[in-house]
């Protein structure tokens, strides 16, 4: 039978940085009440002993929970590991109250799926390295994403713009995104759907922003970006167009998906996407 001493073990027995042992070291510790050294030193030795006493009792409520446990913390080791190549504070800065961290922590019992645990990593190594970088909000809303919604999530990040802002006029279908659109695979369906998780904020929005100098603008799109200069000396202002913004969880999130640019929707923005006075600058 398996144990909480055998996934634990295997994890001492990784050879990990100095960063990142005192990392899993404080986690094991704080959770166990056993430095991962004694694991790493006595681990067999407990194993037996767990498995010896459920052998000689073998009431199956007790195999049932060692299943479980068995279960969830294989899947905590393995968010561990993920995060552990992403540790860089050589000094443990958390405080003993930062509840986000242990609460990320204990949630990752409970994640099988690889790509979930991924995202629980970065978030988990991110909080260490930078104690107060994430909030319970985001935690509330990890723990209602599936992997049907990250992906989705993922999909989506696609059509971001200006670090954060999806244009309003695509979720009117118009019929020269439509193509890029299908192909992507989302909706006005699938922001709404997002926008109950609070990745995104729930109303259009607008964004005026003073421009007196008339300075080009620059619109980012990935590692591309489109530059707009003033056609009127007379407009001081730059109207942003209608959008769906990410809220601040959803921010938060994306920047650890693996989203990817589209040159069809690229293209789709340099001929559609317009800040009245502005033209862009080739």
């Amino acid at each position: 039978m398996d144990n909480i001493p055998k996934p634990i073990k295997k994890l001492a027995e990784k050879t990990l940085s100095n960063a990142a042992n005192k990392f899993v070291d404080y986690a094991v510790t704080k959770f166990t009440g056993t430095s991962i050294k004694v694991f790493e030193a006595e681990g067999d030795v407990e194993a037996d002993k767990v498995k010896t006493r459920w052998e000689i009792e073998k009431p199956f409520w007790i195999q049932a929970e060692a299943v479980k446990i068995n279960r969830q913390y294989s899947n905590w080791c393995n968010t561990l590991l993920k995060a552990t190549p992403l540790i860089i504070s050589k000094e443990n800065k958390l405080p003993h109250d930062d509840d986000v961290f242990w609460g990320f922590l204990e949630h990752s019992k409970e994640i099988s799926n690889e790509e979930m645990q991924e995202l629980i990593a970065k978030i988990i190594a991110g909080e260490y390295n930078e104690p107060g970088t994430y909030s319970m909000g985001t935690l509330q809303t990890i723990k209602m994403l599936g992997k049907k919604e990250l992906k989705l999530f993922e999909k989506i990040g696609t059509l971001i713009i200006n670090e954060g802002q999806i244009p309003q006029e695509l979720f009117h279908l118009p019929e020269s995104a439509k193509k890029f659109l299908a192909q992507i695979g989302i909706d006005f369906g699938s922001l709404q759907s997002l926008q109950n998780l609070g990745l995104f904020l729930p109303n259009e929005m607008t964004n005026t922003i003073p421009n007196p100098e008339n300075k080009n603008y620059m619109v980012p799109y990935f590692e591309k970006n489109i530059l707009f200069a003033p056609a009127d000396k007379n407009v001081v202002d730059i109207t942003i167009p209608g959008f769906y913004g990410l809220s601040d969880i959803g921010k938060q999130i994306i920047k650890h998906l693996n989203t990817t640019e589209n040159i069809e929707y690229f293209n789709w923005l340099k001929s559609n996407y317009n800040i009245p006075g502005y033209l862009i600058k080739e």
